[in-house]
């Protein structure tokens, strides 16, 4: 083995131990794909569109946001509107839907869906940031046209991801390339009004920005944030500082220890990974808000049906 080898085998920490229960894991990633044909809710359509009507003006509504909610996770693994129509065709005939809804349709409504995620109950204790491009096949060159070669084809996602649950709990869709930490303090700020505001932060060196570092300081938040090699330790932020020291004097690899900082991969990388399996990196949208809702759908039904293997 030649020297450059030995240097990109080695490693340090405790080597990865798989202790994943995969009988458990391959019966969750099966149950996943009864949602897709899971059609439960067709018993409350009646119910559930006299809920959404409900002090409108001229019954608006007439196909249920459940039925919407499954179409939207079809099209995310790419299946076209036309092809999806198709489908609820033939399961008026075999599931009783008292009515379907034409390509057009569907895709205005999937357009109109609520693709927010709801926060867990308290929040979660520890959350990382991060941000990944997906990439706009349909609409690339009219983001060119209109904004500039410099943003070329990518559509960007910036998450906040749970080390615990391997979830994302916020995340935001950017056309134009935004700061990561800018939109990192956006999302805690919407995650503090709704009671959901971690105890923990972390990222990795794009998060060394001083106003991370006050507003851990402010909202008392453990920073797991990876400083700068040659970070200065005499700086306006004690905790910045106290980190920065902590790196010099124990090096990355004890820095990264003592902070947990590998719990940063599950939280962010490991969620892109897994969605972009899943639904791909690329969009199809043309329109600046299909390619934002294309994104959004991808982030939410990983979530959606991730929960729905993991039910009881």
């Amino acid at each position: 083995m030649t020297d450059v080898e030995k240097k990109l085998n080695k490693r340090w920490g405790k080597e990865h131990e798989d202790n994943r229960d995969w009988p458990v894991y391959n019966g969750q990633l099966i149950k996943r794909g009864e949602y897709f044909l899971d059609l439960d809710w067709v018993k409350g359509w009646d119910n559930e569109l006299d809920a959404m009507n409900q002090n409108k003006v001229g019954a608006p509504f007439q196909f249920p946001e459940s039925m919407i909610r499954m179409q939207s996770v079809w099209h995310a693994i790419g299946v076209p509107l036309r092809t999806i129509e198709g489908i609820t065709i033939q399961l008026r005939d075999i599931a009783e839907l008292p009515a379907y809804n034409d390509f057009s349709t569907i895709g205005r409504r999937i357009n109109d869906m609520d693709a927010t995620i709801a926060p867990p109950p308290g929040g979660a204790s520890t959350m990382f940031c991060d941000g990944s491009g997906f990439q706009a096949i349909s609409g690339g060159e009219y983001l060119r046209e209109k904004y500039g070669k410099k943003n070329r084809r990518w559509v960007q996602v910036i998450i906040l991801g749970d080390p615990v649950t391997k979830e994302p709990v916020s995340f935001e869709v950017r056309l134009i390339p935004s700061s990561e930490p800018e939109s990192a303090i956006r999302q805690l700020d919407r995650l503090k009004e709704q009671g959901a505001a971690p105890q923990e932060f972390g990222g990795d060196g794009a998060f060394d920005d001083s106003r991370i570092w006050k507003l851990c300081e402010k909202r008392l938040m453990r920073p797991v944030i990876k400083p700068d090699e040659n970070a200065r330790t005499d700086g306006d932020s004690p905790l910045r500082n106290y980190n920065a020291a902590y790196r010099k004097k124990n090096g990355y690899e004890g820095w990264a220890r003592h902070n947990g900082y590998g719990r940063r991969w599950p939280a962010t990388e490991g969620i892109f990974s897994a969605v972009k399996r899943m639904f791909g990196e690329q969009l199809a949208a043309k329109s600046e808000i299909g390619m934002v809702q294309e994104a959004k759908i991808k982030f939410w039904a990983y979530k959606l049906l991730k929960n729905y293997g993991e039910a009881q």
